[in-house]
């Protein structure tokens, strides 16, 4: 994954929801899905990749469609991603996105 495009992500609870997000999403603007996980119990999240007007656009309608649906816990919009945290949506393997996450500045010990 090429960290020269912004990433979105939106979390969500309840599967509904989250599917009626990632359909905005990507038929409102030129992203692809590029992960859906499962955060912890009940709650799922899904990120979005494409040019920054794209992912801003998708996110809000995302946004928009979990609301109608559902509980929009979170929503999320990275211009520029680091390097890492993209190859993190390459291969998203739950230990190493807890490393990573565990490392940022502010995160829950």
């Amino acid at each position: 994954m090429s960290s020269d495009k912004a990433i979105g992500i939106v979390e969500t609870r309840g599967v509904v929801a989250l599917s009626a997000g990632i359909e905005a999403m990507i038929k409102t603007a030129d992203v692809q899905c590029v992960a859906v996980e499962r955060v912890t119990s009940g709650y799922l999240a899904a990120a979005v990749q494409g040019t920054l007007a794209a992912v801003r656009q998708a996110v809000a309608a995302g946004e928009a469609a979990i609301r109608q649906h559902g509980e929009l816990r979170s929503s999320q919009v990275y211009p520029k991603p680091d390097p890492v945290t993209a190859a993190l949506l390459d291969d998203p393997q739950p230990s190493r996105i807890r490393e990573v996450m565990a490392g940022l500045p502010g995160a829950a010990r």
